[in-house]
């Protein structure tokens, strides 16, 4: 192997100020890279982060026709009960492509008049 294929990072002491300064003001070391490789984080289950307690919108009802919070929840449930309803994703880890519907010919045409 050549020298060029063996160059590597070696990283100096902490002067001593440093460490007596962490010491004293109580830190800790956060994660380095090997640290994560070794541990690599899990995604979320779900990439619906705004279910969380502090992270929810505040709901504010002006009028009598806006959505109250419970509203809002009872919504929420019924998408994620739709999306439980759905084909699952094959474990595989494969795209699956279906064919789509097509759409009766009134479909089509229903908003567009000519004259």
């Amino acid at each position: 192997m050549s020298q060029r294929n063996r160059v590597s990072y070696v990283r100096p002491a902490e002067p001593a100020f440093l460490s007596r300064f962490k010491e004293r003001v109580g830190y800790r070391e956060g994660p380095t890279v090997e640290t994560k490789r070794i541990q690599p984080q899990l995604p979320d289950e779900e990439g619906d982060h705004s279910d969380k307690e502090d992270e929810r919108p505040q709901v504010v009802v002006l009028r009598k026709g806006d959505l109250t919070a419970e509203e809002v929840m009872k919504i929420k449930a019924e998408i994620k009960a739709a999306k439980a309803d759905e084909e699952p994703a094959p474990t595989d880890g494969r795209i699956m492509y279906r064919k789509p519907v097509k759409r009766p010919s009134e479909e089509k045409y229903s908003g567009l008049t000519a004259s």
